[in-house]
């Protein structure tokens, strides 16, 4: 199960993941990254437990045009793995 909530304002749009992000619900996480207006917008996957690797296809095509974050740990090392996305998803810490 993934739960997707957004926090916006006029200038950006964070949209905030709490649980498993499979192929299942990237079209519905496609829409939700889709401003109606142009934004800065950053997936923030601090809460994530658990990406397949149809999601994990999903972020590497997206990371040129929004800002990801906090991407756990186990996330990036298969991506640097399989040598996937042309480079390292971003991985803020929760400290700013």
């Amino acid at each position: 199960m993934l739960k997707i909530t957004t926090t916006q304002d006029e200038k950006s749009l964070t949209v905030h993941l709490c649980g498993q992000l499979t192929g299942e619900y990237v079209a519905e996480l496609e829409k939700a990254l889709t401003p109606d207006q142009t934004k800065n917008i950053a997936l923030d996957l601090s809460n994530v437990t658990f990406v397949d690797r149809q999601a994990m296809v999903f972020l590497c095509g997206i990371k040129s045009r929004i800002t990801i974050e906090n991407v756990p740990s186990y996330v990036t090392r298969w991506i640097e793995q399989e040598g996937r996305c042309g480079g390292s998803l971003s991985r803020e810490s929760s400290e700013k």
